[in-house]
């Protein structure tokens, strides 16, 4: 169906919006604008606010979200919104309205982005027929997976970023039991993620005895981009190291020997960083398992946006 499509990729922090169209020619996105989710009582406020800085009236829309579809909705993770589609289509005068896994869309719009959208991580070489997993930091740490079938892709949405944080070494134990005693289950998550960048950083002062400094995550990764914090940058290479780890045994549970892809908001911000870091030897460290995910490529998704071209092509691709 032509015309414009609203679409919107809404995490724990921010809520962006656009207007994609959709053809022969494919995907193509305009107009995105972020706003912040605290500044909006509700996701519905938020779209309002979008829609009226726009000619467009959209009739369809696809909203992915960061949180488990569950019942048609998603009570999200980090925010205190909550998602419906009764509360977005009908005051927002949508006929068709669909609700996706932000990570979901995040899968399901790979195959809409160009080459330039990549860069190489890990060099490998991808087993054909193989599923690809789709992971990443932002404000929680989001996981999809794309199984290849015999009619095409089929992805699917996990929680992966909720299962719990297998520490490895006399420093990761340390972190983990630090963030222990403020969250008794230590998932993914809780390391892996802008608080995570936060809960590493703090904890890494308290086992040094420290005076720790009250930093975001953003300012924990300039800090450690330009050196002028010794902490920050331990702390950067040690979410690295440990990104690198949970990758590779996402491998081994998925079976994703076909690649895998690093998505979210924090990696990005640290690009250069991840680059020269011990990422890609932890990826492989898998004991007798080594040789399963030695092959298998990782690159990193650097184009903006890229939720919103897949929640696009979720809604395309709706049977």
């Amino acid at each position: 169906m032509a015309g414009p499509v609203l679409v919107a990729d809404i995490g724990g922090t921010n809520a962006r919006f656009a207007i994609a169209e959709t053809g022969q020619g494919g995907i193509a996105v305009r107009d995105a604008r972020a706003f912040r989710a605290e500044d909006f009582k509700t996701v519905r406020d938020a779209a309002a606010a979008y829609l009226a800085s726009v000619s467009d009236r959209p009739a369809r829309g696809c909203f992915a979200a960061a949180g488990p579809l569950i019942d048609g909705a998603v009570d999200f993770t980090n925010s205190p919104w909550t998602l419906r589609a009764d509360d977005i289509a009908d005051p927002l005068g949508l006929s068709e309205f669909l609700i996706v896994n932000d990570f979901y869309a995040l899968a399901a719009g790979l195959a809409h982005l160009g080459d330039d959208a990549f860069v190489t991580v890990k060099e490998g070489r991808a087993v054909a027929g193989a599923p690809q997993l789709v992971i990443g930091p932002g404000t929680g740490f989001g996981q999809a997976l794309i199984a290849p079938t015999k009619t095409g892709r089929k992805v699917i949405a996990t929680e992966g970023g909720h299962v719990a944080f297998a520490a490895q070494t006399d420093e990761e134990i340390a972190v983990r039991n630090f963030i222990a005693w403020e969250h008794p289950r230590v998932t993914v998550e809780r390391v892996l993620s802008g608080p995570g960048l936060v809960n590493i950083y703090r904890a890494l002062s308290a086992i040094a005895d420290a005076p720790g400094t009250d930093l975001d995550a953003g300012a924990i990764t300039a800090a450690a981009a330009s050196g002028a914090d010794p902490l920050a940058v331990k702390t950067v290479a040690l979410f690295c190291d440990i990104l690198g780890r949970v990758a590779g045994d996402g491998v081994l549970a998925t079976g994703a020997r076909g690649g895998v892809v690093l998505g979210g908001g924090v990696l990005p911000k640290m690009r250069n960083i991840l680059m020269a870091s011990a990422f890609a030897e932890r990826f492989v460290e898998k004991g007798r398992m080594t040789a399963y995910v030695r092959a298998v490529p990782v690159t990193m998704i650097v184009k903006g946006g890229a939720a919103l071209y897949g929640a696009a092509a979720a809604l395309e691709e709706r049977p």
